[in-house]
């Protein structure tokens, strides 16, 4: 049995976190390198914690590039639907699972670095070229 390649094509491209003041992942620059799937990623700065409430900073913090593997949601279908990546993101060690759903890409991020506690945090992207944020 011959293993299937999946085309990351799908995921490829410009995604911007349609939550403008969350902290965390902020853009995600997705490039198709062979059968890989590469994730650029740039983060918003964390909260300044003087602050009496906590707005994040203007300041991008560009994180890592991170190999992803893309997934299809079925055997017989080439084109990828989702990805799993793991690495160094800014100070800590994260499993980052994305998925399309309706023409928007969820990335659930999990740390897994036993220095901090274990955070899990959902955010939604649109493609950058052209959408807008509700």
């Amino acid at each position: 049995m011959t293993a299937r390649t999946v085309d990351a094509a799908p995921l490829a491209g410009g995604w911007v976190n349609f939550d403008t003041t969350a902290t965390g992942i902020d853009l995600v620059d997705a490039a198709v390198d062979g059968s890989r799937l590469m994730l650029r990623i740039t983060e918003r700065g964390d909260p300044d914690p003087s602050q009496e409430t906590l707005v994040p900073t203007a300041t991008p913090v560009t994180g890592a590039t991170l190999p992803a593997v893309p997934l299809a949601d079925d055997m017989d279908t080439p084109e990828a639907v989702a990805f799993l990546a793991e690495g160094p993101l800014g100070s800590r060690q994260v499993i980052l699972c994305g998925y399309l759903n309706r023409g928007l890409l969820t990335i659930d991020v999990h740390t897994v670095d036993p220095q901090i506690p274990n955070v899990m945090y959902r955010a939604h992207f649109y493609r950058s070229e052209g959408a807008v944020p509700l």
